[in-house]
């Protein structure tokens, strides 16, 4: 994703996905530059995503903004986090990247990370997965790429055991990597959200991300 700047605001931007990002921007700035947004990148899926911070509702409004990712945001650190075993947990490698690809692209058919766009770079990702009967039986996808954090992008469980698991696993991969935290924006009130917090993650704030089409 290439970050760009137009009159003094950070914009990421994937041409090749027709995507366009704009993170925690206040409402006299996103009113600065839409026109040149709206000109420039018409055939765009527009993201506006705030992490906590103030979102400009009436902006938002006028741009006919759709709420489309509203969680709650837990973050645990490394003294916060008791290591234990995760068994049966395996990762996910370039040997075995087509069996997770034609189950996470079936369960998740509108993510925006696809397998395709994951595996362009799978080294900026860790992909743990848990099998029944020799199949892909769920998984926990973690972004690497920041220098400090880790983060889970995606927690595939049916039941709250398999969501322990699979967490435990992402954030001890994330540790033994050097990482400080981990960060997981989860739906509140459900068993992957009550997961995490079984295991020390703690409330930090929140993540809305709004789409314009």
């Amino acid at each position: 994703m290439k970050k760009i700047i137009l009159d003094g605001v950070e914009v990421l931007v994937e041409e090749k996905d027709n995507y366009l990002q704009m993170n925690d921007i206040c409402a006299s700035d996103l009113s600065r530059i839409w026109d040149h947004i709206k000109t420039n990148y018409h055939k765009y899926e527009k993201w506006l995503c705030y992490h906590s911070t103030e979102v400009p509702i009436t902006v938002l409004n006028g741009l006919e903004a759709v709420l489309k990712d509203n969680s709650i945001e837990l973050r645990i650190d490394f003294n916060s986090f008791s290591c234990s075993e995760t068994p049966g947990i395996i990762q996910i490698t370039d040997n075995s990247f087509s069996e997770f690809a034609a189950y996470h692209d079936k369960n998740y058919p509108d993510m925006y990370w696809t397998s395709e766009r994951i595996r362009r770079d799978l080294s900026r990702w860790a992909i743990h997965a848990m099998k029944h009967n020799n199949q892909i039986d769920g998984y926990v996808l973690i972004s690497m790429w920041d220098p400090i954090n880790a983060e889970i992008y995606c927690l595939d469980a049916s039941a709250s055991a398999q969501c322990e698991l699979l967490i435990k696993s992402a954030v001890r991969h994330a540790f033994d990597n050097g990482k400080k935290e981990v960060i997981y924006m989860a739906d509140e009130n459900t068993i992957s959200y009550e997961a995490a917090l079984s295991i020390g993650f703690a409330i930090t704030g929140f993540y809305k991300g709004y789409v314009v089409l």
